[in-house]
């Protein structure tokens, strides 16, 4: 039998071969090629900074200021989110996820005594009482 960590490597090879995954990277390298959006999401990491910094004067920090920073902030990223590119790698990036999530349950069950030829995990997600403490949940 091949070593447990040589198959690991050839199922990630294979992973970037599933359409998910080149989903995901065409979007992400459009996103990367998209320089008004890289312009915008630089913007809205300063106003992040921005509030951050006024933020972290507690009691002399300038309520009004601070207001101002939200409400850019929230309009930026509105307007950011609305962008085709960023609704693509939402998308895809999901789509992704929701691979990895279905692998990672796969060998969960396989690791609890499954047969891997049949198992499918379970798809009822967050509160089903079978939360293997993924992060695709929010």
């Amino acid at each position: 039998m091949q070593d447990i960590k040589q198959l690991t490597r050839e199922l990630g090879a294979a992973l970037q071969l599933a359409p998910e995954y080149v989903r995901f990277v065409a979007a992400q390298e459009a996103n990367d090629a998209d320089e008004a959006l890289g312009e915008q999401l630089r913007a809205l990491g300063l106003l992040r900074m921005q509030y951050r910094h006024e933020a972290a004067k507690r009691d002399d920090a300038d309520a009004a200021l601070m207001e101002e920073y939200n409400a850019k902030f929230e309009a930026l990223y509105d307007q950011i989110m609305g962008n085709e590119g960023m609704a693509e790698h939402k998308a895809a990036a999901e789509g992704l996820n929701g691979l990895l999530q279905w692998m990672t349950g796969v060998l969960q069950g396989c690791a609890q005594g499954q047969d891997p030829a049949v198992f499918e995990p379970s798809q009822a997600g967050c509160g089903g009482g079978n939360c293997g403490g993924c992060t695709g949940c929010g």
